[in-house]
């Protein structure tokens, strides 16, 4: 307390200043309407800077929240179209597949066989075997999950196929990476016999428990007839990029369980 009043008395001509210029513009403003019309908006201008400037520290302590409930909704539009074709949207519990927000921590693209690491695990209902998107494209399939955390085999591992489909004629075929591009996955078991034209759209098949059909996988970038076998070598430019992916979805299959014990 007796530090305050020290600094008061410290300051005391500038305060005493302060109190006097204060006294001094009420005087002024209430003397005539034109100094009462400039002094009412000086003080709106002033009220409106302070007000903006606490608006936007509001607005960016509360980005995160925004995000959030961005993110969220951008999930449940997500499941809705997934869904789309199966049951009434309104009646969330007959979805087939239901999806979860999740975030990638940890991604590679460097190698022939590419994992990725996403934050949600097992205390979040995920399990092995489901397949993971991003609001662009496929991204992998859930190989292990530990409580917090999942690992995912990438798109980008020589070792995983996944049905494929061109949505034009819904002619299936194999897909899978070779290695080397980490933008380009082929189209394999494409028979001659079909027509292929470069920027053909291709999607999931649906034939499996991982993908629901129609997810958006790329377009025909490049293709060639294979020799001797009546079979094409397709590319398949990605519509996503992998390696800058940051959210992902991981969806569950709820007849999964009964989809593998019949296989």
């Amino acid at each position: 307390m007796q530090q305050i009043i020290n600094a008061l008395l410290k300051n005391k001509k500038f305060i005493l200043f302060i109190i006097l210029l204060f006294f001094s513009l009420i005087f002024i403003r209430n003397r005539s309407l034109y100094h009462q019309s400039k002094f009412d908006q000086l003080i709106t201008l002033i009220t409106g800077e302070i007000f903006s400037a606490t608006y936007s520290i509001n607005e960016y302590f509360n980005l995160k929240k925004i995000n959030d409930e961005v993110l969220l909704e951008n999930k449940n539009l997500r499941e809705a179209l997934i869904n789309k074709n199966n049951y009434d949207l309104n009646d969330r519990s007959n979805f087939i597949f239901k999806a979860f927000l999740a975030k990638i921590v940890k991604n590679s693209t460097k190698s022939s066989r590419n994992y990725l690491i996403i934050n949600k695990g097992k205390k979040d209902s995920i399990r092995e075997e489901m397949g993971v998107i991003s609001s662009k494209g496929i991204i992998g399939i859930v190989s292990s999950v530990s409580e917090n955390y999942s690992s995912v085999i990438s798109v980008l591992n020589r070792d995983l196929q996944i049905n494929a489909k061109f949505k034009k004629n819904n002619t299936f075929g194999s897909l899978n990476w070779d290695g080397v591009n980490s933008n380009k996955l082929r189209l394999n078991d494409i028979y001659i016999i079909n027509d292929v034209n470069i920027g053909d759209t291709i999607v999931t098949s649906g034939m499996s428990a991982y993908f629901p059909e129609g997810i958006l996988i790329g377009i025909v970038s490049d293709y060639k007839i294979i020799l001797g076998k009546g079979y094409y070598e397709i590319e398949i430019e990605l519509n996503n990029k992998v390696g800058n992916e940051t959210n992902v979805y991981v969806l569950k299959n709820k007849f999964q369980k009964e989809i593998k014990s019949l296989e």
